[in-house]
Order: C-alpha cells, then sequence, then structure tokens
C-alpha cells in the first residue's frame, strides 16, 4: 500500500467570513478583548489563516486596525480604572500581575496605535556654515568713502585732544 503525500498542500476555496463575524471580531477588539479566542472559538479557523483573510480584504484590515488602535486605549481606560482606586486590598500576586500587565502595555501601546507614540528626538543635519561675499559695486564704493571720512580725524577733533 502506497503512504499519502503529506506535503501536498490542498486546495481549498479562500477563507470567507461573514459579516456578522466581523462585527463580532471588531467589538471584541473595541472593548478591549483578545480577537484570537473569538477566531478560534467562533469561526474555528487559525490566526493565520486570519491574518492571510486580513491581507486578501484591505477593507476589513483597515478596520481591523482602527479596532486595534481603539481597543488599545480601551485597555489603557481599564487600567486607569484600576489605579484610581484609593485604597487597593490586593494580594502581593495580583499587585505583580497588574504591574507586569502595566508594563506589557506600555510596551503595546505605542506599537498599535499612534495616540500613544513616545517621544523622538529627531536629529535634523543642517549646514551651519555662512559664506559671505562682497561685490564691487558703485554703492560699496560710496559706503567705503563715507568710511574713510570717518577713520579721518577732522581738525576739530584735533583741537580738542
Amino acid at each position: 500500500m502506497k503512504s499519502k503525500n503529506i506535503l501536498k498542500t490542498n486546495s481549498k476555496k479562500p477563507l470567507q467570513i461573514s459579516d456578522t463575524d466581523q462585527n463580532t471580531i471588531l467589538e471584541t477588539i473595541y472593548a478591549g478583548g483578545i480577537p484570537h479566542i473569538v477566531i478560534k472559538d467562533t469561526l474555528k479557523i487559525s490566526l493565520m489563516n486570519f491574518y492571510k483573510y486580513l491581507d486578501q480584504n484591505p477593507k476589513f484590515k483597515e478596520q481591523f486596525l482602527k479596532a486595534q488602535e481603539v481597543g488599545i486605549k480601551t485597555l489603557v481606560e481599564k487600567m486607569l480604572a484600576i489605579f484610581d482606586v484609593e485604597d487597593p486590598k490586593l494580594e502581593p500576586a495580583d499587585l505583580l500581575f497588574i504591574r507586569e500587565k502595566k508594563d506589557f502595555l506600555k510596551f503595546l501601546a505605542p506599537r498599535l496605535s499612534s495616540y500613544f507614540q513616545e517621544k523622538q528626538n529627531v536629529n535634523v543635519k543642517q549646514d551651519t556654515t555662512l559664506n559671505i561675499s562682497w561685490q564691487d559695486t558703485s554703492d560699496m564704493k560710496e559706503i567705503e568713502g563715507i568710511v574713510e571720512e570717518i577713520e579721518k580725524p577732522t581738525s576739530s577733533t584735533l583741537k580738542d585732544n
């Protein structure tokens, strides 16, 4: 008996996600949730196939990226609500988890949202040389004559000394 070739790819029809499922994914992201759970459990597809679908559907990809940006803002708001508590009664393990979550959010936010971009130093290379050149014009000759007259002592200034 001959074995099957496991390297041969199956020619499947392209992945189709209904508008309802797309909206469910977007709502999950807007709420600060994890779309992976919806994609895996509801749609029964892998993330790799989902990202291929995004590449094939630029309109939905644009909506997905916008939802990610809003979703990261939602997560920041949720984190602010946790830190706004006056007298938190947290176990040390819970506090450590919240700190780790905060650090991860701090790392992730500028990468997903332009709203949270960190300040960047912009190095501008510029030429700071100043070139001065004189042109021989009639105006310059008149100015030179005036300067020579000012530099020559007059008879009244000589009598004062």
